[in-house]
């Protein structure tokens, strides 16, 4: 028999708890179906419909967002593979990091490039949620993190 010795990283600096309650409900029709959608401050630009998914392991925006705020041309070439919900693998063009502006708080977020039609103008996945140990609400629509 083997025995396995599993360590985790502790967070102690998160003493707060983060609770949702009947006021993060305020006005939502139950029950929904919806997906959780939101706008982010990307650099200096108010970016809409940028979905946040728990279940996407990149963050990914779309080429108009980038040709909006004029920044085609920063760019970088890289091809990753990604695999989507319906596995079928898909190619991005490129990524760029690009500052992102949460609650008074600004991430430093390396986007994929990927030019695929779709609803939403960028998808916010776990790298970012991690890395601002934000907790989002499907439910709630509401998307929760300690600040200073």
């Amino acid at each position: 028999m083997t025995k396995a010795h599993i360590v985790h990283e502790r967070y102690d600096e998160l003493e707060e708890s983060i609770i949702f309650d009947k006021f993060d409900t305020y006005g939502l029709v139950f029950p929904h179906y919806d997906a959780f959608v939101i706008t982010l401050r990307i650099l200096d630009t108010n970016v809409r419909r940028i979905m946040v998914d728990d279940g996407s392991g990149a963050c990914i925006i779309h080429p108009r967002v980038l040709a909006h705020i004029k920044l085609k041309d920063k760019i970088e070439p890289r091809c990753i593979t990604l695999t989507g919900f319906n596995n079928v693998v898909e190619q991005t063009s490129g990524e760029i990091t690009l500052h992102v502006l949460a609650g008074g708080i600004t991430l430093e977020t390396t986007f994929h490039i990927m030019d695929q039609d779709t609803a939403y103008n960028a998808i916010i996945g776990r790298p970012w949620i991690h890395a601002l140990k934000a907790i989002p609400s499907i439910l709630y629509q509401v998307i929760k993190f300690t600040t200073p």
